[in-house]
């Protein structure tokens, strides 16, 4: 049983929404502060999760826009056509059958249950012995699977607990206390009496508890509560994970939803990077994954389909208000964008797509994930230095949210054009227009096959692209409509004709800033280390000339600032 579709309408910040689960079985959400992922999550453990909630306990900002008018309703529909829903109008969430009958002999909690970690985790409440707490669907289950083992269970135990009554005085001690509170409780015929009864039916495995040993410390045993807030977190993942292997190792059904918020908490980015790898691994086993993170250690370009981008945007039936919105793109939904871009017929499959960005993924290219404006350039000298020079003019990157990002060479540039415009990323793309033409036979040369795939990728003639100029600025015919800044020559050799066109004769001359820098990076040959160069150049140059950014690079900051509504 899997989740394959959720609607939400009127909860909290979120008007309406609906979307497929991805076929992953995993979604990451990711967007801004206050966007709204944390909602997305609670709708759905709001009718899985631990707690049994009712419309009665909806609190006046549960809905949208405070307005306790609008019904709250949340549906959760599985693959095998069942459904569960929660209405404020309704005073218990439904289980529905796929012709729509009432359930009234199972529990959603139990068919599909939510183990959720917010971001307190809340370590004590899900390692105790609650029957939705993690640990205590744990012992559920391992109690059923002992049924056929209780007698002997019993039996062993019995001629344990008869040791204990040869310890002195307990004997006597549990005699007393009965009598003691009959002798309290004169007009009430309760008994109470001291046993020991780990094996009833509510009791298999109660007696179960996690411990800890450091080898650094003689190997004792070390309290829960002793231990850092990032192993906390890890116990609580490591038991949900040997709990969906080993449900799957029996053969029983592996059903349910693992919800977390913001995982990168307290792990340094190797242990994110690797948790990450985990996750997936967990979602392999059957179990759903959904979390909402700020990290791009849990995000993959190779895995676009299980990316959720949250974002809030203006709600036109209500001025000044704004709702939460979630952009998901499928496989299918990729390929059918790159063909309409100018990626020939065949080409790209739902079966080959994932492995298209596989072999150029890289963990810079996440970040775009996460930017309010995505700057694509070709390589690494424009991803370093470009900074620098928009900071001059105003444009701050990283106060902004813009990402400079580099996609390894021009042909890289339509693959993360489609992907993170299919995002509805807001983009800019700058490149150069080097050229060199047809061969003798008059078949085009590499470069002339790299200028004609952009201009077919973006929807322009081949004669945009090979402009005269020292830079223009083009829009993209082909959606979403991007401005292109197209040099004339490559980066360096742009800013070093602008910066020579402005400096004065007190200032030093680009070659001399240049072997400056040279001195000091001390590159193994002429190509490397070509961006760090070039950011040490604009640092250089902003040492005695504060202001300075080359003319493309003001138009660049112009456009970025006209999109984020700020000048």
């Amino acid at each position: 049983m899997k989740l394959k579709r959720v609607v939400i309408k009127n909860f909290r910040s979120i008007k309406h929404l609906e979307f497929e689960f991805p076929e992953s079985n995993l979604l990451v959400l990711v967007g801004p502060n206050n966007s709204g992922k944390s909602n997305i999550i609670r709708a759905i453990n709001l009718i899985c999760g631990e707690d049994w909630v009712s419309s009665e306990r909806l609190q006046d900002y549960d809905f949208y826009l405070r307005d306790k008018s609008k019904e709250i309703r949340i549906e959760l529909i599985f693959d095998n056509g069942s459904s569960a829903i929660f209405s404020s109008s309704s005073r218990w969430p439904e289980y529905r059958d796929v012709l729509g009958n009432l359930i009234r002999d199972q529990n959603i909690k139990e068919d599909f249950p939510s183990t959720y970690l917010g971001a307190d985790r809340a370590f004590d409440r899900h390692i105790s012995f609650y029957d939705w707490s993690l640990l205590g669907k744990i012992r559920k289950t391992f109690h059923k699977r002992a049924y056929n083992l209780s007698d002997k269970l019993e039996e062993r135990f019995n001629e344990i607990v008869d040791l204990f009554d040869q310890v002195p005085g307990f004997s006597e001690f549990k005699k007393d206390f009965g009598k003691f509170f009959e002798e309290l409780q004169a007009d009430v015929p309760l008994k109470m009496s001291i046993d020991f009864k780990p094996f009833t039916p509510s009791n298999y495995f109660k007696t179960m508890h996690i411990l800890a040993s450091d080898p650094n410390q003689n190997r004792r045993d070390i309290d829960l509560d002793e231990l850092g807030e990032g192993t906390r977190n890890l116990i609580l993942l490591a038991l949900l994970r040997s709990y969906a292997v080993n449900l799957r190792q029996y053969g029983e059904e592996i059903r349910g939803i693992l919800a977390l918020e913001e995982p990168e908490i307290y792990l340094h980015p190797q242990a994110q990077r690797n948790l990450f790898r985990i996750l997936r691994e967990i979602v392999s086993t059957g179990l759903q994954v959904i979390i909402s993170t700020h990290s791009n250690n849990f995000v993959d370009t190779e895995f676009f389909d299980s990316i959720g981008l949250v974002r809030k945007v203006d709600d036109p039936e209500n001025k000044g208000c704004q709702h939460t919105t979630l952009t998901l793109v499928s496989k299918a939904e990729l390929v059918e964008h790159c063909y309409r871009t100018g990626v020939p017929e065949g080409k790209a499959t739902i079966e080959n797509i994932t492995e298209y960005y596989k072999s150029t993924s890289n963990y810079r290219l996440n970040e775009a994930f996460f930017a309010r404006f995505l700057i694509l350039v070709e390589g690494e000298t424009e991803e370093l230095a470009l900074p620098e020079y928009l900071a001059a003019v105003g444009l701050n990157c990283d106060q902004k949210g813009v990402s400079v990002i580099a996609v390894q060479g021009k042909n890289q540039i339509p693959k993360y054009w489609r992907l993170f415009g299919k995002f509805k990323i807001p983009m800019l793309v700058v490149f150069d227009n080097d050229d060199d033409g047809v061969d003798a036979k008059g078949s085009d040369n590499q470069k002339r096959k790299s200028n004609k795939n952009l201009a077919s990728c973006f929807g322009l003639q081949l004669e945009q692209i090979l402009h005269g100029k020292a830079w223009d600025v083009v829009t993209s015919e082909n959606e979403p409509a991007t401005p292109i800044v197209i040099l004339g020559k490559e980066f360096e050799t742009a800013v070093k004709q602008d910066y020579e066109n402005t400096r004065t004769e007190r200032t030093p001359t680009y070659e001399k800033i240049e072997e400056e820098a040279h001195n000091i990076i001390k590159p193994v040959s002429k190509n490397q280390a070509k961006g760090l160069i070039a950011r040490y150049i604009a640092r250089r140059i902003h040492s005695f000339m504060p202001d300075y950014a080359p003319q493309f690079v003001k138009r660049i900051a112009e456009i970025v600032k006209e999109e984020l509504g700020f000048y």
